[in-house]
């Protein structure tokens, strides 16, 4: 479909309906990324706005702390980023490169119980997306994820900056 209509919105919306299953999203994980079925991360949904993942608590995620490892937080916060741009990647017909050059993080509160992370800015990567389909240039997007925690309270605040090119 690619040509000026660059994403097919529909097989975007299967795309993203099958990361939300349960049973897929969990297949996908053992196969693609063992480590993140490990610490039991899970994708609880996305929209053209948002996209939220979480991570438990518990002896599988934890540092000697008793609290949430950095890296189990960063996988959890990493694929709020990663996964709207991944669904599109897969419903255009033409190839996308995507990888990420850059991450900052700040933590704020311990990591205790489970953690969501929320992304808002999905129509941001969609933009640059498109852009570096349109150009056959690499582009860069920084997308911000918050981590929360179940009292409200953010742990975490990440950047990720995503490069996107067209194959």
């Amino acid at each position: 479909m690619c040509g000026f209509e660059m994403i097919d919105n529909d097989r975007l919306e299967k795309e993203l309906k099958s990361l939300s299953g349960w049973a897929k999203f969990r297949t996908f994980t053992i196969l693609k990324m063992p480590s993140a079925a490990f610490v039991g991360l899970r994708f609880v949904g996305a929209d053209s706005d948002s996209c939220t993942t979480s991570i438990p608590g518990g002896w599988r995620s934890q540092n000697p702390f008793k609290t949430m490892y950095w890296a189990a937080q960063g996988m959890a916060a990493e694929l709020a980023t990663g996964a709207v741009p991944f669904a599109i990647s897969r419903s255009c017909e033409r190839g996308l490169r995507m990888f990420v050059v850059g991450t900052e993080a700040t933590f704020v509160k311990r990591a205790k119980g489970r953690i969501h992370f929320t992304c808002n800015d999905i129509a941001a990567a969609r933009t640059a997306i498109e852009a570096a389909l349109n150009s056959n240039e690499a582009t860069e997007c920084d997308m911000r994820v918050v981590g929360i925690d179940s009292s409200g309270d953010t742990v975490s605040e990440w950047v990720f900056k995503w490069n996107f090119r067209a194959r």
